[in-house]
């Protein structure tokens, strides 16, 4: 029989690692959740599944969303700053809560190095007068400065250096850095404004991310994986309403509860988004098979049919039928949240005029 609270307690922890990058793969971090609750021998019932952690990783960007001040986070990137300031010989690149704003409980800067030898980025960091370790307790002691390698330091946050390459997606240089705190960063309100847009697409990408893993039926989706079919409709989406931020968004996310439940997609995908979208990208989402079914049969009931969002679920549907062509070139997910950031940023600049 399953232990729903142990069940439950390794999701959330899988989660956790998975949002603060300590993790990519699922997989990865239901085990390393499970060594840290010392629960080495755990029965496959008590194992949760992916969707579990995704619903987890949900509600716990909630948490977050719930917890962030705009104060602590500028605060955060100062120090991030200073510490990439003093590494700058060395590619610095911040990632996790400088980036997303996500500031709740543990959060730490996250800081990647290149070419760079263990004691000389120590000895910096002690000069400069930070409290260094050599490594995490659960890291062994490392004798070649070549292979990989940890520092974790305390100034006024928590924070850990890594040598080697960073991660592309969401990773930020001193430029980038300098950039996203901008002249008006003492402004708690325009930096809180900044936050919500980046931890609500940082959230969504979490979600549509696990669908490079779903490969649907070849014969009616021969373009592979539901990802790079979702990228494509994004596109087509673009070339149709390049202004309509929220049209856009429903093309990206409605796959998204394929990754969740494949017996009920749409219901899970809409569960799991949750209030991370507007009432019109739900309703886009929902009414979409509708739409298709109406394309098909000319049949859909008049409620449906009269409802203001109809017409542009139709457009989704003939998009999501075009959307699937194998070897199209479309962006990766980073520039299309890129974009859809982008988007807003200028939707609100002209809302302020």
């Amino acid at each position: 029989m399953a232990d729903n609270e142990l069940r439950e307690r390794i999701a959330a922890e899988a989660a956790r690692l998975i949002l603060r990058g300590k993790e990519q793969d699922f997989s990865a971090a239901k085990r390393r959740a499970q060594r840290w609750l010392k629960q080495r021998n755990v029965h496959r019932d008590d194992i949760p599944s992916h969707a579990e952690i995704q619903v987890q990783m949900y509600a716990l960007s909630g948490v977050f969303a719930s917890e962030v001040d705009a104060g602590i986070l500028i605060r955060m990137r100062e120090a991030a700053l200073q510490v990439m300031l003093l590494l700058e010989h060395f590619e610095p690149r911040c990632r996790g809560a400088v980036i997303t704003g996500q500031v709740a409980r543990g959060a730490e800067l996250e800081i990647t190095v290149r070419n760079a030898r263990r004691e000389l980025v120590r000895e910096r960091l002690r000069q400069a007068g930070y409290q260094v370790e050599s490594r995490r307790p659960d890291e062994p002691a490392l004798s070649d400065d070549d292979a990989p390698w940890s520092l974790t330091f305390q100034a006024s946050f928590p924070g850990i250096i890594r040598s080697g390459e960073s991660r592309e997606d969401f990773a930020w240089s001193i430029e980038d850095l300098v950039e996203a705190m901008g002249p008006d960063d003492d402004s708690a309100e325009s930096a809180e404004s900044e936050l919500d847009a980046i931890e609500v697409f940082a959230a969504l990408r979490l979600l549509v991310e696990p669908l490079s893993r779903v490969m649907q039926d070849p014969a009616d989706h021969p373009e592979g994986d539901a990802l790079y079919h979702s990228l494509q409709v994004f596109e087509l989406g673009l070339a149709e309403r390049p202004w309509d931020e929220e049209f856009l968004l429903a093309c990206l996310l409605h796959d998204v509860g394929l990754a969740i439940d494949r017996r009920r997609p749409v219901e899970a995908g809409l569960e799991v988004l949750g209030d991370l979208i507007t009432d019109r990208t739900r309703n886009l989402i929902e009414q979409r098979p509708l739409a298709g079914e109406y394309i098909r049969t000319g049949k859909v009931s008049r409620g449906v049919r009269t409802h203001e969002d109809f017409e542009d679920a139709c457009l989704l549907a003939r998009l999501d039928r075009a959307g699937r062509v194998a070897g199209e070139q479309v962006c990766t997910l980073d520039e299309a949240f890129e974009t859809l950031l982008r988007l807003q940023e200028e939707c609100e600049g002209e809302g302020s005029e």
